[in-house]
């Protein structure tokens, strides 16, 4: 399984911090998110969400913050036609 970010940008015992970016058409491939995690759009957009259960779209707004609880596991794809750019933090027990 992939990653949950593009570049691990800091860790310590108490959480792990990414930097997340999909280029237009680009996918992340199909990864889990073992911890609960929230993340930051910088340049917002639309992703297809692909889960063992379905496929959904999720428009996420640049400036705002989510919040995921753990064991999710996906692939998203960037369907707009920018660059999606956002900041995840996951959060260690």
């Amino acid at each position: 399984m992939a990653d949950v970010g593009t570049k691990l940008i800091f860790e310590n015992e108490r959480v792990r911090v990414w930097e997340f970016t999909l280029q237009p058409g680009e996918s992340t491939g199909m990864h889990e998110h073992e911890l609960d995690y929230f993340f930051y759009p910088i340049e917002g957009g639309t992703l297809e969400v692909t889960r063992p259960s379905g496929v959904t779209q999720a428009t996420l707004k640049e400036g705002e913050v989510y919040y995921r609880k753990g064991g999710d596991s996906h692939d998203a794809k960037n369907i707009d036609d920018h660059r999606y750019h956002e900041i995840l933090v996951e959060l260690k027990g």
